[in-house]
């Protein structure tokens, strides 16, 4: 087993999707770039498996989903409780003015934008910074 301390760190993406289909697709497309994934059904899932681990580098969330919050909301809870985390929120649908995101919180439309979560996710890892975007 020592041969496993040798190995290097991968970066931990956090997937919040109540779809089986979306997780599947989205830690394919994060797992290919060498990111490992962990996958949870909504909000409070993911608060729970943010709250257990210290290796989450990133959360990948939908917007819409069951559970006590949404993914906007989840994102602004995530900024303030673990603001190292890259954040990326996808959804469907547009982004209103009124659904504002937090700082350094980048908004992907699926489908078409969902090949550049990879790109987003890797952005500048030396401060996981992910570029501002709301609704675009």
């Amino acid at each position: 087993m020592a041969y496993l301390a040798k190995m290097p760190a991968r970066d931990v993406v956090l997937i919040v999707e109540d779809h089986p289909l979306v997780q599947i697709t989205a830690a394919a497309l994060i797992e290919n770039a060498g990111m490992a994934t962990l996958v949870a059904a909504d909000a409070d899932e993911a608060l729970q498996i943010l709250t257990d681990r210290d290796d989450i580098h990133a959360v990948f969330t939908d917007v819409t989903m069951p559970g006590s919050m949404n993914g906007i909301e989840l994102a602004r809870l995530v900024r303030r409780r673990w603001p190292d985390i890259a954040l990326v929120v996808t959804s469907g649908d547009n982004l209103s003015e009124s659904a504002s995101l937090p700082n350094g919180v980048r908004f992907l439309r699926k489908p078409e934008e969902y090949a550049s979560v990879v790109d987003e996710l890797l952005g500048d890892q030396s401060s996981r910074a992910v570029p501002d975007a709301v609704g675009a």
